[in-house]
């Protein structure tokens, strides 16, 4: 059967009445997507994408760094050189002019500019140390071409917006094959598979997401619930394998951090995977209590060191999260607008059968 039927199918079975689980999606992402931070949330607020699934802000400092060994290699043939001059609250490069005299045999160094970054405020300052006719057009073409690789290092690229995608369906649902490439996404998610949809040809034109509704029966239905098995077994054992006692008295502040870390993520996808078992999680739900109070006794240890010698401040204490009502609560409705697209291609999903 193929894609088009495939989907028909699964919609069909939810018009009549059969459980919407989720959906089962792939995406296909261009290696030319290039934008600006900016261009990304514009594109973002069009299509109602939470602005907290985007990529983290590029670090300006590296792309200022990058933009120095791009511009350098560019410049080389001018004997124009970009050497550091100080790195202390403010990054400073020189534009370094190198004379050679082969006569006395001797180098001689002429600064031309210097181009600065302020680390407390990510601001930068152009200076123009020479304003001689005659390094005027050598002068100008380094300021514009360290500005572009600047501009170029801080741009969104295909790597940052597959990472996005990633990040999105390891905190909304689960690989359908081993292998990777196809996920399956709980029901409650599909607002923001709308929204990341009608963003990714939006950034460009050949990216684009599709998805496959599964219905609550069927063969579909078998193998989404073996899916979602398979992660409960994943994090039990991930979780046994943090609660190992022998690993008790080795936790430290940053193993803390990242316990607690762990316990929310685990902690949101159990109730997505409790909502769509329809089981109450009682032995990730008992995994989780024994991590809560593992970090609490942790934290309370260190709290009564710290006026001598603590690795976490008291006042830095992470806030435990509330256990949160059983999973029978999350239970919801979801209406499903039917969207079947005519020119889909066949075999968009490899699910592996």
């Amino acid at each position: 059967m193929n894609t088009t039927a495939m989907i028909a199918t699964q919609q069909a079975l939810i018009d009549k009445g059969a459980e919407y689980l989720g959906d089962l999606i792939a995406w296909s992402i261009c290696a030319e997507t290039r934008l600006s931070e900016q261009t990304l949330k514009q594109a973002a607020q069009q299509v109602n994408l939470d602005f907290g699934y985007l990529p983290e802000s590029p670090n300006k400092l590296s792309a200022f760094k990058h933009a120095r060994s791009k511009t350098q290699t560019q410049l080389t043939s001018h004997d124009l050189l970009i050497r550091q001059i100080s790195n202390n609250g403010v990054l400073v490069y020189g534009f370094v002019l190198e004379n050679k005299n082969e006569k006395d045999k001797k180098l001689r160094y002429s600064q031309l500019a210097s181009y600065s970054f302020d680390k407390s405020n990510e601001s930068t300052n152009w200076k123009q140390e020479d304003w001689s006719s005659e390094y005027e057009s050598l002068i100008t073409s380094a300021k514009a071409t360290f500005d572009k690789w600047y501009a170029w290092s801080q741009e969104i690229t295909s790597k940052e917006i597959r990472a996005m995608l990633t990040e999105f369906v390891k905190k909304s649902g689960v690989p359908f094959r081993e292998k990777g490439g196809t996920y399956f996404v709980a029901r409650r998610f599909r607002t923001e598979l709308k929204a990341f949809r009608e963003l990714l040809p939006l950034i460009h034109r050949e990216n684009y997401m599709r998805w496959m509704p599964i219905a609550g029966i069927g063969d579909m239905d078998i193998i989404a619930r073996q899916s979602l098995e398979k992660e409960v077994q994943a994090m039990s054992g991930y979780l046994d394998d943090l609660l190992d006692p022998q690993k008790a008295s080795e936790t430290k502040g940053s193993t803390l951090q990242n316990q607690l870390r762990v316990y929310r993520e685990v902690e949101d996808k159990t109730k997505m995977l409790s909502e769509l078992l329809q089981f109450r999680s009682d032995t990730l739900t008992d995994k989780l209590a024994q991590l809560k109070q593992r970090c609490v006794e942790a934290l309370n240890g260190m709290a009564t060191t710290a006026s001598t010698k603590a690795e976490v401040k008291p006042t830095d204490l992470p806030t435990i999260p509330e256990q949160q009502p059983e999973a029978e609560t999350l239970q919801q409705e979801i209406s499903i607008d039917p969207d079947p697209e005519a020119d889909i291609e066949d075999n968009l999903f490899d699910i592996g059968f």
